[in-house]
């Protein structure tokens, strides 16, 4: 069983406020506290989530899952992929080099990570931590496509923010690469892990890019980094696929 907290706040370029979302296990909390898993894209991607890690944790002496907290961060809006996330999940600069959107229209506005990021270490997780026990030394973070570019963005600007990293088909492509700029081999160190998963598909390079990644970040951190590609599936099939991988795999660390 969860008990659920909903709390709004304002967004820095919007009427339409954040949604956060914190579902607490009813289990008796461990003495260092629950794990949190902070899930980006909280309208798409929050249900889910709680829903595998309520049934992976069913049976933690087996998948190594245990109970933990889910705060789910999205948008008091219907709109599952509401279009702030754009301006929140990706780089700032002073020109992008963008492709077409696939349905035509521009881009929205974008460019805000660093307000976004803001939010999350002094709004969000303070608000996470006078709600709940919770474990400081075990908090992940996850997101998808544009979201998988905000992880990444995250750890190479402020990797203790999080102890875990789950990125699946992260946009690295986003203004030719400017992410990878960032990059550094020491991001992985002091008992960080990073775990990356792509579709096996040309569009956007998505997994050229990823797989170049991991071969990078692996050969200074063989035991941090992971990299899953399961054939067969696409764009967003991906998540509901490889997520209890992910977790597994971070539990095991």
């Amino acid at each position: 069983m969860q008990h659920e907290l909903i709390q709004t706040f304002r967004h820095p370029i919007s009427d339409i406020s954040y949604q956060v979302s914190i579902s607490i296990p009813t289990d008796r909390a461990p003495k260092e506290g629950f794990p949190v898993l902070y899930v980006l894209d909280g309208n798409a991607y929050g249900t889910l989530c709680r829903e595998i890690v309520k049934i992976q944790s069913r049976r933690a002496e087996k998948t190594g899952v245990s109970p933990m907290i889910i705060v789910s961060i999205g948008y008091a809006v219907n709109d599952i992929f509401p279009s702030l996330r754009v301006y929140d999940f990706t780089p700032a600069s002073a020109a992008a080099s963008l492709p077409p959107k696939p349905d035509g229209a521009s881009w929205p506005t974008h460019g805000g990570p660093k307000e976004f990021l803001d939010f999350l270490e002094t709004i969000v997780q303070p608000f996470v931590y006078q709600s709940a026990p919770v474990n400081p030394h075990n908090q992940i973070l996850f997101g998808h496509s544009l979201g998988g570019l905000f992880v990444l963005n995250t750890l190479f600007e402020r990797p203790n923010l999080f102890r875990n990293y789950i990125c699946f088909s992260p946009s690295i492509w986003w203004n030719d690469k400017e992410i990878l700029n960032k990059e550094r081999a020491d991001f992985l160190m002091h008992d960080r892990n990073l775990f990356i998963a792509a579709e096996r598909t040309e569009k956007m390079d998505m997994h050229e890019n990823a797989f170049l990644l991991f071969q990078r970040l692996q050969v200074n951190n063989p035991r941090a980094v992971a990299f899953r590609s399961p054939t067969g599936e696409n764009h967003m099939s991906i998540v509901p696929t490889v997520l209890s991988d992910a977790l597994r795999y971070l539990f095991s660390r």
